[in-house]
Order: structure tokens, then sequence, then C-alpha cells
């Protein structure tokens, strides 16, 4: 049974079936004891006028006066009767008219309460009670006819068993009624996910309950993801196509220049050579440190900048850079793998680029801050840097957009990107100069 609106109603009716069968059973069993005390009641207060009416002779022996007790007692068969007992000797009413009942012993206990069979197939409430009076033992039993007591609680256990059977199937309908219009919603979401799938929106639009609109915002988000990796990566290989068709438009002209065979094509052709496989490692060694990815998870930060200071390292291995990492053990991030290593690796790869020395890596609250040693930018172009395919200086290889896809990235989690030349931390540093500082402010919460 894997719909959930056949769940819903198969366990509803089977807890109302359950509720309604104790329900139904609880109110009989009450009324049939409030009904049968009404009895007990009665039977002791017709048990207490027959004790008046008892007395004793010189002889010890009781004389018995019932004329104080209902007529019923007195009229054959009538479903009142009681027994006197006095010794081995024992004394009935008229009413049994020559018949008798099992008569309980209450010689245990102050007074019994039993039920069994009497005359003409009458079924008998039966209280008995020891007494002492004039020094002399004795026991009444006084018997209820209660058979039409059982009958009409068999009509009424009948009438409430159709009246409950009917409610059921009243609560049934309004169940089912409102499960489907509270389900109804979900009907809706699947069809915007065939519109989404068809290409006519772009993000679910959902109005129902809230118990269902965080899977919604959560699917949201995940559109939203992908169509940035999406656009990233369009970015990206746009940018290496173009990088290379470059260099490669440039190595045809000087295959049929004119220069061809000199030391200075010799020179540019390996110049250029260096250049498409710095692009290619470049590219190569982010997609191999991202790895598995796995959406919205706590990643590990110290692991996501220990791979890329790796990567940076082995990048830049000419300037044996330096790279002080100051971040405690532990730091959780929540967030998307690929999008922090995105974030940082570019953050990364910038400082690495113009780095003399030293790449700065520290954590302060919800503040991450990645700074170099190198000649920093000037203070009017701090604001143009992440603008797309802005270069601070054209003589460095780079398409200007590292900056730029990081800031994108910082906000999709609501971070904000800020830049400082010179940069605190650069200049506290053994080299004293004044680097570029780009600090990641996370929004409380992100950062665990």
């Amino acid at each position: 049974m894997n719909s959930l609106r056949n769940r819903l109603s198969f366990g509803l009716i089977l807890s109302l079936l359950v509720l309604l069968l104790a329900q139904w059973w609880l109110s009989s069993q009450a009324i049939e004891r409030l009904l049968e005390n009404q009895f007990l009641d009665q039977l002791q207060q017709d048990s207490e006028v027959l004790l008046a009416g008892i007395e004793f002779d010189a002889e010890g022996q009781p004389t018995l006066n019932s004329t104080r007790l209902p007529p019923a007692y007195q009229q054959p068969y009538s479903g009142s009767y009681f027994a006197l007992q006095f010794g081995a000797d024992t004394r009935y009413s008229r009413s049994l008219w020559g018949a008798d009942f099992s008569f309980p012993d209450p010689t245990t206990e102050l007074a019994v309460t039993a039920r069994q069979s009497g005359p003409d197939g009458q079924r008998l409430l039966v209280h008995a009670r020891t007494y002492q009076k004039d020094r002399q033992q004795f026991t009444i039993a006084m018997a209820r006819d209660i058979t039409p007591l059982l009958n009409n609680l068999s009509d009424y256990k009948l009438a409430n068993a159709g009246f409950s059977a009917l409610f059921l199937l009243a609560l049934v309908l309004i169940q089912r009624w409102i499960v489907l219009n509270t389900l109804k919603p979900l009907n809706d979401v699947q069809s915007a996910l065939v519109r989404l799938q068809q290409g006519e929106i772009a993000q679910l639009e959902f109005r129902g309950p809230d118990e269902i609109k965080p899977l919604v915002n959560e699917l949201n988000r995940l559109l939203t993801a992908i169509d940035q990796r999406l656009k990233r990566s369009r970015e990206g290989m746009g940018n290496l196509a173009h990088a290379l068709k470059t260099r490669l438009a440039r190595l045809s002209q000087l295959s049929e220049g004119d220069e061809a065979g000199t030391a200075g094509f010799a020179l540019e052709v390996q110049t250029l050579n260096q250049e498409v496989a710095r692009l290619i490692d470049r590219e190569t060694a982010r997609v191999r440190v991202v790895g598995d990815l796995r959406p919205g998870q706590r990643v590990d930060l110290r692991e996501i900048l220990d791979a890329l200071v790796n990567s940076c390292r082995a990048l830049y291995l000419d300037k044996s850079l330096q790279f002080v990492v100051e971040l405690p053990q532990g730091t959780k991030l929540l967030g998307d793998r690929e999008d922090l290593f995105e974030l940082f690796g570019n953050l990364l790869d910038n400082a690495s680029k113009w780095a003399y020395r030293e790449v700065y890596i520290v954590m302060e609250g919800n503040t991450l801050t990645v700074a170099d040693d190198g000649p920093g930018c000037p203070a009017e172009a701090l604001a143009e840097l992440t603008q797309r395919g802005f270069r601070a200086d054209e003589s460095t290889p780079g398409s200007g957009l590292g900056l730029a896809i990081a800031q994108d990235i910082a906000g999709t989690y609501e971070a904000r990107l800020e830049f400082r030349s010179p940069g605190r931390l650069a200049t506290s540093g053994s080299t004293n100069r004044p680097g570029l500082e780009v600090s990641v402010h996370f929004k409380p919460g992100v950062l665990l």
C-alpha cells in the first residue's frame, strides 16, 4: 500500500473501528452495571423490609410477616422472590409457587450477588445477606427477574451498533473528503513538475500545507543550484575554448609566417604550449579536486581548503608558495560541496596567482578571509573586481571571471564578499607586503 491517501484512510478506518467498538462495549457495560445496581438497591431495601417483619417465638423459631413487601412477592411467577434460611429450614415466597432457586452462600462475605436460572425460564439476579436478630443468625435472599432488562439491553446494544456503523461510515466519508482536499496541492506539484520538465517554468510555485512547503523550497533550491552549476560549467567551457582557440590560431599564424625556423618562433611556440598546458591542468585539477558531490551536506571546511591548497601549490610550483591556514579543526559548513570548491578555489587561485611568497587563510567568527602578500589592487579598481571579464593587470594570464563566479556563489548562500587592499593579514606577515584581502561574510548558522 504505497498510496499516502489509502494509508491515511486505512489507518483512520482501523482506529475509528477500534474506538467505536471500545465505546460500544464500554457503554453497554456501563448501562448494564447501572441498571443492575438499581435492582440491587431495590433488593436491599426489600430485604430490610422483610427483616423488619421477622419475629422469633418462645422456641426460637422465626415467624415471617411479608405483608409489608410489594404485592409482587405474593403473585405466582411475578419475577420478585425471596427466601429465608434459618439453620436447615428454608422458607420461600408465595410467588415461587412451589419452585425454588439456588441459595448463594454468604458465609464468607457479608453479602453476595449472583445470577442464576429461575422458574418459568426466568433469569434471576439474587442478592443474599446474613443477618443477626434477637441473637439468632439467618440469611435472607432476594431475587428479581432481569429477563426484561437483558432483552432491553440487547436491543440497546443492537441499536448502538447500528448507530456506530452509521457514524463510522459518515466519519470515513468526511475523512476521505478531508484527505482528498488536503492532498490536492500535491497534484498541483505534480502538474508543476510536468511543466518544469517541459521547460514552461523555472521554479515550482506552491500554495498549500506548511508541512509540504520545505520540500518544495528544497526542490527550488536544488533547481537553482543546478542551474547555476550548468551556467558556470558553460561559462568555464566557453572561456577554456576561447583561450585555447586564441592560442591555436596564433600557432597557425606562426606556422604559416616567415618567422618559422627562427629562435623567436621557437620561443613563442614554447610559451603558447605552456599556456595551453597550464589551462588544461588547471581545469582538470579543479574537476579532480571536487570529487564525489552530494548537495546540502555538512562539509568539512578544513578538508576542502587542504585539497585546494595542495592543488594551488602544485599549479604554482615555481613560486614555492607558503600557505598559512588558521582554521579550527572540525569546522563544518552547510552547503554544496561543489559550490564550496568553486568559491574557495577561485579565491585561492586568485591569491596564489598574485602572491609573492605567502597566502593567508584565516577564519574569524562567521568570516573566512583569503589574503596574499602580492602587489594588491588600486583602491579605484576594488569595486570592479567582481565584474565579468575585468582584469586588474592585462599582462597576467586569466579570464577575469574567477572573482565574479565567487561573488555569484556567495550570493546563493546569502554571503557577502568584501575586498580590502592593502590587507590586514598580509601586512602583518613576515614579508610586510600590502596584498589583496578577500573576506567572505557568511550568515549565522552556516558555519558550525
